[in-house]
């Protein structure tokens, strides 16, 4: 999964990546001129993957991924120098956005805007997006109309039917993410990687004393929430970069002390799971315990398929046992000897927790 962190200038971008990733990317490098994006790989947490390590002893454990990219903000100047191609072309090949939004106060970092507004930053990055998005439908509708005109291919019919529809909503500063699109129209425009159409995730970067009403803070963008493919979650960047660098004893001690229940990693990432339905399932023997993620209603031979396309294509059985119930048994065998485990064929849908053996012949 990789995720794309933007937002104006100066709403701490980059210290919201650092707190996520614990690196230490210099803060304030875009604004004065630096281009390539930070980016950094953060594992999952998932408690269950090293409760099963254990029952198993495997030689390594692998844990799922996010990788998070930083990208410089949008402003007026860059703008009139065409900086939009370079920051498409860094988010169109990730799932999902990460509007990082300014509450913290600071006098010595006056915002772009001149003042905090956290409803019209929303809206003024939603508007930069759905001007890349309509650059990118203009151009191609231009080519696709001469092509479309001499041929009689019926995919770039419904193509361009599409991208009309979407240039329609786009006029109406109405983003790609609220059109209704058909799975069949989806496959169709997939390549292009809209950037108003891609999920996203509003981070409300909060100073300290913020923390003890950030549920308030959420409550205020309500309004957002309700909108289709939209999360709301709080992260006092700072704070919690501060916190990222320390050894886990000391981290559980400060966060204590300052009210903070779970990290800024967990809760983005549970965010970032809600917001695009994903789920984990397990694969594990005494090689590796391992876990992966996939979209929730997700079909075994599918599941099979992340795993090892050579698993998709010679599919035979998924047994399957749910993490909870192998943990009340204390290993695998008491399991099979109980006979806990379920042989599943390629309908079956995975759940979240499911530790998996697929069987298949090729």
């Amino acid at each position: 999964m990789k995720i794309g962190i933007v937002g104006l200038p100066f709403v701490g971008k980059t210290t919201v990546f650092n707190a996520l990733t614990s690196a230490s990317a210099k803060t304030g490098e875009f604004s004065l001129g630096v281009k390539e994006a930070n980016r950094g790989v953060v594992k999952v947490p998932d408690e269950r993957l090293y409760k099963l390590a254990p029952l198993y002893n495997p030689k390594k454990v692998t844990p799922a991924e996010v990788e998070y990219i930083d990208v410089a903000g949008l402003v007026k100047e860059s703008k009139e120098k065409g900086s939009e191609g370079e920051f498409y072309h860094s988010l169109r090949e990730v799932d999902e956005l990460a509007h990082v939004v300014r509450l913290f106060k600071d006098d010595r970092v006056m915002h772009v805007s001149g003042s905090l507004d956290p409803k019209r930053d929303i809206k003024s990055l939603d508007l930069d997006l759905i001007v890349i998005d309509l650059d990118i439908i203009e151009k191609r509708l231009k080519r696709l109309e001469k092509t479309v005109a001499s041929s009689k291919s019926e995919d770039d019919k419904r193509e361009l039917q599409v991208l009309h529809r979407f240039k329609d909503a786009l006029d109406n500063e109405i983003p790609l993410r609220e059109a209704e699109v058909s799975p069949e129209e989806a496959k169709l425009v997939r390549g292009y990687g809209f950037l108003s159409q891609k999920p996203l995730l509003l981070i409300l970067n909060t100073d300290e004393e913020q923390i003890k009403i950030k549920d308030d803070l959420e409550a205020e963008l309500s309004e957002f929430q309700k909108r289709k493919k939209i999360q709301v979650c709080s992260v006092c960047g700072k704070l919690e970069m501060e916190l990222g660098q320390l050894e886990d004893e000391d981290k559980k001690a400060f966060m204590d002390d300052l009210g903070i229940e779970e990290s800024a990693v967990n809760r983005v990432i549970k965010s970032s799971y809600k917001l695009l339905d994903l789920i984990s399932f397990f694969t594990a023997n005494e090689n590796e315990v391992k876990a992966w993620t996939i979209t929730s209603g997700t079909k075994a031979i599918k599941a099979a398929g992340v795993v090892h396309s050579d698993m998709e294509r010679g599919f035979i059985k998924a047994e399957v046992i749910g993490f909870d119930k192998l943990w009340e048994f204390g290993s695998i065998h008491k399991a099979k000897e109980k006979g806990a485990l379920r042989l599943e064929g390629k309908e079956y849908v995975v759940q979240d927790g499911d530790v998996i053996f697929f069987r298949f012949n090729v």
